[in-house]
C-alpha cells in the first residue's frame, strides 16, 4: 500500500505524524510526505522521502503571519479563531493543485492529513484513495472546507460533489484527557475513530550529555514552542518565566526554535542554560522536575508521555487554551495567563507542580495510560484494510 501524508508548514504539525508513517514503512508499506517550509524539512530530516506540493510559493507566509498576529491580551479567542481558518484556507489553497497532482501520479492508496488542512480529504477524493485526518493533539472539529463548490482541479479528476467527511480519524488523546477536553466532538462521527499511543518523536537534533543526566537541583524545561516569532516576540515573558523558575533554586533550560535567546536575553546566571539550538524534547523530559510551555499540543503531550507536571502559559488563543484547561483540570500541572506571568506568579506555580505531589502523580497517571494504548503499527494495521478494500 502506499500512505502519503500531509500537513501544513509547521514543525509541530509535522513531528506528530511522522510515528505513523515510520510504522507504515516498518509495515512494508510505501510512504511519501508532501509539506512545505519548515514541515518539508522536518519530514526530510526523520528520514522520509518528502516532496514540495507548492515549490516556489510561500506556503509558510500565512502561518508566519499567524503565529504573530495570535499572540496579544487584547485578541478574542473568535477574532483569532477567524485569522486561524483564513491562515489555514490560504495554505490549502496554495499546496491543493500540486497535492492532488501528487497523490495521483503516485498512486497513494490513502492521504493522511491533520484537521486543519482539509483540502487532504479533496486530493484523497481526486486519486480515488481512503481519506484518513490524524490528530495532533486532542480532538476538535474538523477545519471546514471552505468552499460550497468543487475545486477545478479535483473536478477534473472526476469528483462532482464535495466530500462532507473523511473515511477515518487518528486519535492520540487518551480517555481521561478527551474527557475533559471542551472541544471533542459532541456526537457521534460518521467515520471510524483509530485510537493510538502519542509516541515520543519530538524531532531530531543534537543532545548534550548533561541532558540525559538530572542534576542536584530540579531542572525545569521552559520552552515557548518552535516558531521563532513566538520566542521572538516573547522575550519579555521568557525574562519573567526564567526569573520565576529560579526561585526555586533550580537549574532552568530554555530551548527554542531556532531564536537567538542569547542575544535577546544574555547569558543569564551561571543556573540558567540557554540554548538557540532545538533540544528534542523527549531527550531530556525524563531528568526534568517541571516543564514550563506556552500549551502547545507537541509540548504537552511529551511532557504528559514523561510523566512531568506542567505549567502552561498559553500565549495564544486556540488550542493553547484547550490544552492549558485540559492540563489543569486533569490535576497535572496549572495554567497561568501570560497577562499575570511575573517572576512571583511563575515561581509559586512552578514551586508548586515540583513540590505537591500531587501533580506528578496526576502526570504519571496520564503517562501509564497512554503507555497502554494502541500502538502505532496497530493503527496502520487497522487503516491498511480499508485502503485495500477501496482499491479493490
Amino acid at each position: 500500500m502506499r500512505f502519503l501524508f500531509t500537513t501544513t508548514p509547521g514543525f509541530s504539525h509535522t513531528v506528530a505524524l511522522v510515528p505513523l508513517a515510520h510504522a507504515a514503512r516498518l509495515a512494508g508499506h510505501e510512504v511519501l510526505f508532501a509539506a512545505s517550509g519548515p514541515a518539508l524539512n522536518a519530514a526530510a530530516d526523520a528520514g522520509l522521502a518528502a516532496v514540495d506540493p507548492a515549490p516556489g510559493q510561500d506556503v509558510t507566509a500565512p502561518y508566519v503571519r499567524l503565529a504573530a498576529t495570535a499572540i496579544g491580551e487584547e485578541l478574542s479567542a473568535e477574532y483569532v479563531m477567524r485569522q486561524v481558518f483564513g491562515a489555514f484556507g490560504e495554505i490549502g489553497d496554495l499546496m491543493l493543485p500540486g497535492l492532488v497532482r501528487i497523490a495521483r501520479d503516485w498512486g497513494a492508496d490513502a492521504v493522511l492529513y491533520p484537521p486543519m488542512l482539509p483540502v487532504g480529504l479533496l486530493a484523497a477524493r481526486a486519486a480515488g484513495a481512503l481519506a484518513v485526518v490524524h490528530g495532533i493533539g486532542l480532538r476538535h472539529p474538523l477545519f471546514p472546507l471552505g468552499t460550497d463548490e468543487v475545486p477545478r482541479v479535483v473536478a477534473e479528476a472526476g469528483v462532482t460533489e464535495l466530500p462532507r467527511h473523511p473515511d477515518a480519524e487518528v486519535s492520540l488523546g487518551p480517555a481521561s484527557l478527551e474527557a475533559i477536553n471542551p472541544t471533542a466532538p459532541k456526537a457521534a462521527v460518521p467515520h471510524e475513530v483509530v485510537t493510538v499511543r502519542p509516541a515520543t518523536y519530538t524531532g531530531g537534533g543534537r543532545v548534550p550529555q548533561w541532558a540525559l543526566k538530572a542534576q542536584d537541583r530540579p531542572r525545569i524545561l521552559v520552552t515557548l514552542g518552535s516558531v521563532p516569532a513566538h520566542n521572538d516576540t516573547q522575550v519579555d515573558l521568557l525574562r519573567e518565566i526564567i526569573k520565576g523558575a529560579e526561585q526555586i533554586d533550580a537549574e532552568v533550560v530554555v530551548t527554542s526554535g531556532g531564536s537567538t535567546l542569547r542575544e535577546k536575553l544574555g547569558e543569564g546566571s551561571e543556573r540558567v542554560r540557554l540554548l538557540d539550538e532545538f533540544l528534542p524534547l523527549s531527550a531530556v523530559l525524563p531528568t526534568c522536575a517541571a516543564v514550563v510551555h506556552h500549551g502547545g499540543m507537541s509540548t504537552m503531550f511529551a511532557a504528559f508521555t514523561a510523566g512531568v507536571p506542567q505549567v502552561a502559559v498559553p500565549t495564544t488563543k486556540g488550542d493553547a487554551l484547550t490544552n492549558a484547561q485540559v492540563i489543569s483540570e486533569r490535576g497535572a500541572g496549572l495554567r497561568l495567563d501570560p497577562a499575570q506571568a511575573t517572576a512571583a506568579t511563575v515561581g509559586e506555580a512552578v514551586r508548586r507542580v515540583v513540590q505537591e505531589p500531587g501533580f506528578r502523580a496526576a502526570s504519571q497517571d496520564v503517562a501509564a495510560e497512554l503507555a497502554a494504548m494502541p500502538d502505532p503499527l496497530d493503527a496502520v494495521a487497522r487503516l491498511a484494510g480499508p485502503a485495500a478494500a477501496r482499491r479493490a
